[in-house]
């Protein structure tokens, strides 16, 4: 593929602004030092990919040829106080992010606002890797240095803003770019063994970009060496931030499938540290199960990618489901959204799976949210919602007496379900119908196939795709013809007090089931008033 390239970098306003005042800096400065010691100044990394790509970018990362990021920034705003230069609000506050290798943080970084931009300033580096430690010896570096320990030699281009140009220390970045193909600036096997985090990124940026992978580069990261290493060298914070980015890209089944084609999909989608803790708390049984859902996420995710474009054509050119089309829609162009639904899919084998970790204590933990929590370290906003759903799904995907007979189902009893989802109901809805969609075809294990962009275009089961997107559309017009579709915002039309009150009985544990049935009622009575609730409260209590 061919990607329309600029031949130049063009600045906007804000930009050229910055640029001047960084250069006419530079050359005072330069104008009193020797030879050695003069400034030069180039921005880094993908906003000059994204500028030649045509693409805005605001993550100004500028590389120091002579001094550290706070150096060169302490000196700048010197310069700016000096002339009388503003600069904007905060301008003096300079953020300094310490060494910290631990966290993979090599050299010291110093961020400046400059006219409402936060400009990140670090010297030029070079890295050097042991077989002894996933952590590199950083040192300061020439810009030929710093570009060849980058990821890929279209993020290795760098703009010179001292002589106004772009700079290919790679010599392969600008017709990388242009070909739309990723590959590492040195031999991609030590590249990817030395951080295997790379892999990772290079298909996050594939995905981004629908990018192909230079075939050396994809064969080199299907080494077992660079899969032991991602568990063993690379924290799972890490693991999970390019991990959210690859499920919140433009193309995600794309990344997926690469995911799986190299290999990575078992080390990414597993409980991390507590891998051990999982078995040696937990009997056997229970762990052969997760051992035998851990040896399908790979055929799970494989499945997943290959029938996802059939089944979001086959919505889109259906007449007779604009309910269940608008909920589609809406979870697709939803990131968020997206990463939750994606998510979903990938753990549903373990949804009736819960684990115990903790040896002093019984309590059982659904084992999806160690996987997001611990082996991804995902916040609670998203283990929470894929828990949740899939803690329910078996009963909505299998809502067998709706989908049968929806005379039988009360309107509480659908009000009732929806509120289990909250606000996440419609991806519920999007997600079950996929999952059972995918219950019903055949899929062959195309794991080896090389993916591509544009993903597979397989012809879909016109019969098993009609029978379950009729059935979710029946179920999405009841919910709208019972004015359910506020289900889990209703608040209950009696409070705890009047209830309690009413009952002539103390506050206590008793008032949570008393709570839902007051809500069960309500559901059933959409008409009814606090007076009546009461009354049937007292019929079925007392």
């Amino acid at each position: 593929m061919h990607s329309q390239v600029n031949s130049s970098i063009v600045l906007d306003e804000r930009e050229e602004t910055i640029k001047k005042l960084l250069v006419n800096f530079c050359d005072e400065y330069n104008s009193y030092v020797p030879d050695a010691d003069k400034l030069e100044l180039r921005i880094t990394g993908g906003w000059v990919r994204d500028k030649l790509l045509g693409k805005e970018s605001h993550d100004l990362d500028i590389a120091v040829n002579v001094l550290s990021g706070e150096e060169f920034a302490s000196k700048l705003l010197e310069y700016t106080e000096k002339k009388g230069i503003k600069v904007g609000a905060n301008s003096t506050s300079l953020h300094t992010i310490k060494k910290n290798p631990e966290k993979s943080k090599h050299l010291e970084t110093c961020t400046a606002r400059l006219f409402g931009l936060d400009v990140d300033f670090v010297n030029l580096r070079s890295e050097q890797y042991t077989e002894e430690s996933r952590v590199p010896i950083v040192d300061c570096g020439t810009a030929e240095e710093d570009a060849l320990r980058r990821d890929a030699t279209l993020n290795a281009l760098f703009y010179n803003l001292n002589r106004n140009k772009v700079e290919d220390f790679t010599g392969r970045g600008i017709e990388d770019l242009k070909n739309g193909l990723l590959r590492t600036p040195l031999q991609p096997l030590k590249t990817f063994v030395d951080d295997p985090l790379r892999v990772l990124r290079l298909i996050r940026f594939a995905a981004r970009f629908d990018f192909v992978i230079e075939p050396d580069t994809l064969s080199a990261m299907k080494d077992s060496h660079i899969r032991s290493a991602l568990v063993h060298k690379i924290s799972r914070e890490r693991v999970g931030v390019e991990t959210d980015k690859i499920l919140t890209g433009n193309n995600v089944s794309y990344g997926l499938r690469l995911l799986n084609h190299v290999g990575f999909s078992e080390s990414i989608f597993n409980p991390g540290v507590l891998v051990s803790t999982v078995y040696e708390l937990n009997d056997k049984d229970l762990c052969e199960q997760i051992r035998h859902f851990d040896k399908k996420v790979s055929s799970r995710i494989d499945a997943a990618t290959q029938h996802m474009q059939s089944f979001t054509n086959s919505l889109k050119s259906a007449n007779d489901i604009p309910l269940l089309q608008a909920i589609w829609q809406a979870v697709s162009q939803d990131k968020a959204a997206t990463k939750t639904f994606w998510l979903c899919v990938i753990l549903e084998p373990y949804s009736e799976i819960n684990v115990r970790l903790n040896p002093r204590k019984q309590s059982l933990t659904h084992y999806p949210e160690v996987i997001l929590k611990e082996g991804l370290r995902f916040g609670k906003a998203d283990y929470d919602t894929v828990s949740n759903i899939l803690k329910n799904t078996s009963g909505f995907t299998t809502f067998d007496r709706y989908f049968e007979n929806p005379s039988q189902i009360t309107r509480s009893d659908l009000g009732l379900y929806i509120r289990q989802y909250g606000d996440h109901f419609p991806l519920s809805v999007a997600f079950g119908a996929f999952s059972d969609y995918l219950k019903g075809v055949e899929t062959e294990n195309r794991t080896a196939e090389v993916p591509t962009p544009d993903g597979l275009h397989l012809p879909f089961n016109e019969t098993a795709f009609h029978e379950i997107a009729f059935q979710y559309e029946s179920l999405l017009e009841t919910i709208k013809s019972e004015g359910l579709e506020k289900a889990a915002d209703l608040k209950p039309v009696v409070d705890g007090k009047m209830i309690s009150k009413a009952l002539n009985k103390k506050p206590g544990p008793w008032m949570k089931d008393v709570t839902h049935e007051v809500v069960r009622w309500q559901l059933d009575h959409p008409h009814g008033n606090a007076e009546e609730c009461i009354e049937h409260l007292r019929s079925v209590l007392i």
